[in-house]
């Protein structure tokens, strides 16, 4: 059987913050997370180049978020052919990958690497603790994108 490919990432940002493991997969700050707010937000206001940096990595994990969030709440419809689509979508971006223009590969090998580490995912687990576990480290990248303030 595969390795579960998120179980460990859940758990290494429990240091920052803690998730209910069910729907609403509340969040909660460790004292980490509340101790490095203030320092992150005084660091990422010291010159305008900072301040676009932490604006960056606030919309590239609200990004992740919303793509990780969309992919939770179909899992459960896939069911057990949640395996065949993420593979198909693979093999998609590997055919797209080889008519695609050289500027266009790095994006398509993102969405590769992301499928196939939903198909690890699916593999690993039943269905319904992916979508937990997508849900749950939706929940800790959200909170985590607070540390980066936008203006």
């Amino acid at each position: 059987m595969a390795t579960d490919p998120i179980a460990p990432v859940v758990s290494a940002l429990n240091v920052l913050v803690t998730v209910q493991s069910t729907t609403p997969y509340t969040p909660t700050d460790t004292t980490l997370y509340t101790t490095v707010g203030p320092l992150l937000a005084t660091l990422f206001h010291v010159s305008p180049d900072l301040t676009t940096v932490s604006k960056d990595i606030n919309g590239a994990l609200t990004e992740v978020v919303n793509v990780i969030t969309e992919i939770s709440g179909v899992l459960n419809s896939l069911g057990s052919n949640a395996g065949n689509v993420m593979q198909a979508l693979q093999q998609g971006l590997s055919l797209a990958q080889t008519l695609a223009p050289g500027g266009a590969s790095t994006a398509l090998n993102s969405a590769s690497q992301l499928f196939q580490t939903l198909q690890n995912l699916v593999s690993a687990v039943p269905i319904a603790q992916a979508a937990n576990e997508l849900g749950e480290l939706g929940s800790q990248l959200t909170e985590i994108a607070k540390l980066f303030p936008t203006s």
